[in-house]
Order: C-alpha cells, then sequence, then structure tokens
C-alpha cells in the first residue's frame, strides 16, 4: 500500500512539473486602479492558470511608463492603462499594439469622473471656476477633458490648471493649494469619507454629450507578441474576458480583490462606481473615436488616428 501511494506522488509530482514547465510564461504591466478588476480576478480565480499561463503582474503608477513598456516590449500585455495614453502612442508608433478590451461608458451617462472641492467651500457650480486652481491628472488629455468639460459652463481659459499625481489630489486640496480638482473615483469618495472634500459635480463628463460613451481604460497587447505569440495572446485575451465575465456575476466577490490589488479601504471597494468592461466585438467603435477627435479639437493631440485601427480581433 505505501509502494502504491509512493507511486501515485510521483506520478503527480512529475505530471504537475511537466505542467509548470509547459506554461507559457507572459508578463503584464497594470495601473493599480479599478479598471484593472479583470485582470486580477484572473489571477485570483485562476484563470489564466486554466489556460497554461504563468504570469507575472508588474504594477505601474504612471500611464506613461506602461505605454512606454509595452512598446519597447518589456512586457507583452498592458492590462490595463488609460486608452488616452495609448492614443499618444499611436501618433508616432500606429503599428505597435492592439487594443483587446476597452473599459467605457457605453451611453453619454458617465459614472465614474467626478469635481471635488474643500467640505466648506463656497463654490456652487462649474462657473465658479473661474479664476480658480483646478487639479487635474498628469498628462494633456486630462488637462483636456477638464478644459472641455468647463467650456460647457465658462471659459477655460480664465482657469488655473495644475497637473498633480493622484495620491497627491486630496492633500493638495486640504492644503488649500488648489480649490476643485476633476478626477475619476475613488478620489472623490475617498475626500468625503475623509471629511475634507465636497462633491461639486458628479458625472460631469456628461456635459459632453458623447451619446456613445467615454472611453476611460484600454487592454492592449504589444503588437510582437501577437506575431510572435500568437496562440498565447489569444489565452490571454481569454483568461481576460473571464475575469470581466466573473465580475458580472459575482461582483461583490471581484471587488475584494480591489482591496488587495488596488489598496482601496473595503467600504470604497464595496461602494465605487464601475463602468463597463467592454468586448472588441460588442463595442461600438464609433465611440472611443468621437471622444479622440473631442481631445483632438481642443490640443491635447497633434496628429489625427483613426482608432476604429487599433484593435485586436
Amino acid at each position: 500500500m505505501k509502494r502504491l501511494v509512493s507511486v501515485v506522488l510521483t506520478v503527480f509530482l512529475v505530471v504537475t512539473a511537466g505542467q509548470a514547465l509547459c506554461a507559457e510564461k507572459v508578463t503584464i504591466g497594470h495601473l493599480t486602479v479599478v479598471p484593472s478588476l479583470p485582470t486580477y480576478v484572473a489571477m485570483e480565480k485562476g484563470f489564466f492558470a486554466q489556460e497554461g499561463l504563468e504570469v507575472e503582474l508588474v504594477p505601474f503608477q504612471s500611464g506613461t511608463d506602461i505605454v512606454d513598456a509595452l512598446i519597447a516590449g518589456r512586457i507583452d500585455a498592458d492590462c490595463m492603462g488609460a486608452i488616452t495614453g495609448l492614443w499618444f502612442a499611436a501618433q508616432t508608433v500606429p503599428d505597435r499594439f492592439k487594443i483587446f478590451l476597452v473599459y467605457a461608458a457605453d451611453s453619454k451617462v458617465d459614472n465614474t469622473m467626478v469635481v471635488v472641492v474643500k467640505k466648506d467651500s463656497p463654490l456652487k457650480d462649474l462657473k465658479g471656476l473661474k479664476g480658480k486652481k483646478v487639479g487635474t491628472f498628469p498628462g494633456a488629455t486630462s488637462v483636456s477633458l477638464a478644459r472641455a468639460i468647463i467650456k460647457k459652463q465658462t471659459d477655460p481659459k480664465e482657469v488655473i490648471f495644475t497637473e498633480i499625481p493622484p495620491s497627491n489630489l486630496i492633500p493638495a486640496l486640504a492644503a488649500g493649494q488648489i480649490d476643485a480638482y476633476f478626477s475619476p473615483e475613488p478620489f472623490g469618495m475617498i475626500a468625503v469619507s475623509q471629511g475634507i472634500g465636497r462633491y461639486l459635480m458628479k458625472s460631469p463628463c456628461t456635459l459632453l454629450g458623447l451619446k456613445r460613451g467615454i472611453a476611460g481604460g484600454g487592454f492592449a497587447f504589444s503588437t510582437k507578441f501577437v506575431q510572435e505569440r500568437p496562440e498565447v495572446a489569444k489565452k490571454v485575451k481569454a483568461a481576460i474576458e473571464k475575469g470581466a465575465d466573473f465580475i458580472k456575476t459575482n461582483e461583490q466577490e471581484a471587488r475584494g480583490y480591489l482591496v488587495k490589488y488596488a489598496q482601496l479601504p473595503p467600504p470604497v471597494a464595496a461602494q465605487i462606481p464601475f463602468e463597463k468592461w467592454i468586448k472588441i466585438k460588442d463595442l461600438d467603435k464609433k465611440g472611443p473615436q468621437a471622444y479622440f477627435d473631442l481631445l483632438y479639437k481642443d490640443g491635447a493631440y497633434q496628429k489625427k488616428v483613426d482608432t476604429t485601427k487599433l484593435y485586436y480581433e
């Protein structure tokens, strides 16, 4: 009997070792933010392993850095970064990546962007931002988005925009260095929970009238990875899409992974609003293009890009 158990154990170890040796190694970069959730679910629920993948997750704090790493081939996939950053890269290196999943609102209703002011601020609406200091995430597209929104109610030329790293937005507001800031959640929820801020406006992007929605995030492969390892790319895509599908049916469990990976306080992770993770086959490609065109018109981009050609299908 002992000999039989020993033989079975040996066979199990050999098979397990063989599977480990056969696993395809993939390096995936991600921003530690809510839209990256399908990646975290795929890791925690074993969807990568089910596809025969051995995944190394590499966190990034900057959208610019993650896109640079993707273009340079230091990571195989960007799961997830700002789609606006990918559009920047497309101006100069249009054939270096392919987007396979999009995080977006699919209507003009914006669920995640907010405008925050100090709790005791006298400001009542966006018109009051005239002559005020307004914080945004770093990057020309963040400033252009805020400017385009403010333009619906007052002259953005009379607003002083300040680019601030996300982690410094709330401290800057508390210290009086800025009068307001534009950001996606959870930076509004956290400011409110800390007793520092209040909402001046929720869903400000709705003012833009982009009926097909606003694309916030993109999951993308490097073109080199797709060309050299096409079957592995399909497996990564399948695992991430399983993660997105899991969120739809098991949302509360999935939200728990935001505590571990995005380091959100549990109450915030449980309540933070989501947009949708949209598969390319279901994407209205004219929606992201309309958003790009708006930012291009405002001067955020120097070269017109046909964003409908940037997808992995």
